[in-house]
């Protein structure tokens, strides 16, 4: 075989490997950019939804029986958990929710309360405090972890599952303890 071919195939195989690496990378980064703008259709393509909810609710689920274990109205509580939960994951699992977590925010406490003027630019000025790391989790995983500097033990997981060999998206979101 001649050089040239060798080093031309070697050179687009080592071009198609980097593409393929950086795959998840570009998602997570056109995830953000419809988080910012708000763009609900085009994070869609980033996010299933559904199986996102299912999985937050099975795990706040699960959180809330355990607190409740032991109580003596239990079976009261995990009612009323249950209708709480639900809330909580249509809070969290929305456009506006997904751009609140990836600034490090608590999207339940912004959904409860009204911003201000003020509080925005308070805010632009806390953006700097969170940290982001990515990550590869095995092969056809990928995890965001955010958290702010001053709370590094409160890490919010974004997990991310390849699809369809060359796209990524969302399926879990794992809140800290």
């Amino acid at each position: 075989m001649d050089k040239k071919l060798k080093g031309g195939l070697a050179l687009a195989a080592l071009a198609v490997g980097g593409w393929f690496y950086y795959m998840p990378y570009m998602a997570v980064h056109g995830m953000q950019e419809a988080a910012q703008e708000r763009d609900a259709t085009r994070l869609a393509g980033y996010v299933d939804f559904p199986v996102v909810k299912e999985n937050l609710k099975a795990d706040l689920n699960g959180r809330m029986l355990q607190k409740l274990q032991g109580q003596p109205f239990a079976a009261v509580g995990a009612v009323f958990a249950g209708a709480l939960v639900n809330t909580m994951v249509d809070a969290i699992v929305s456009p506006q929710g997904l751009a609140m977590m990836m600034q490090g925010e608590k999207p339940l406490t912004a959904a409860t309360t009204e911003r201000t003027e003020s509080g925005s630019q308070e805010q632009g000025k806390e953006t700097g405090q969170v940290e982001t790391r990515m990550g590869y989790d095995g092969l056809n995983q990928f995890t965001i972890r955010v958290y702010r500097r001053d709370t590094p033990n409160q890490v919010i997981h974004l997990v991310l599952q390849r699809r369809h060999l060359l796209s990524w998206q969302l399926v879990e979101i794992r809140l800290p303890q």
